[in-house]
């Protein structure tokens, strides 16, 4: 798709999946990483941040949503479906396996 400046950019989910990053890996940091390089490893979380943004503005302007995305999204269907409506297949005849009476060959 073409870049188009009038799509919108999700600009909370993009916050909020970028703070649940950064919180899952603090843990990890502190956990994995030695005290005298959690300084280097938290800047670079920190410094991921604007990065991640900017990545997922630019996708978005582009045209990207992730499928989960665009499952949540309904869309307008074209016909109305009943659930009164008849199927369009037609039934198949009755066998002896459906409770209808068996065919004579």
């Amino acid at each position: 798709m073409a870049w188009d400046s009038s799509r919108p950019v999700p600009w909370q989910r993009l916050v909020r999946e970028w703070l649940i990053y950064v919180a899952i890996m603090v843990v990890i940091v502190f956990v994995a990483v030695q005290p005298s390089s959690r300084v280097g490893a938290f800047a670079g979380l920190f410094i991921s941040g604007p990065a991640y943004l900017a990545f997922g503005a630019v996708l978005a302007k582009f045209g990207y949503s992730r499928d989960r995305l665009r499952r949540a999204t309904p869309k307008p269907s074209t016909r109305s479906a009943d659930a009164s409506e008849p199927s369009a297949r037609p039934r198949p005849a009755p066998t002896k396996r459906t409770g209808g009476t068996p065919r004579k060959r």
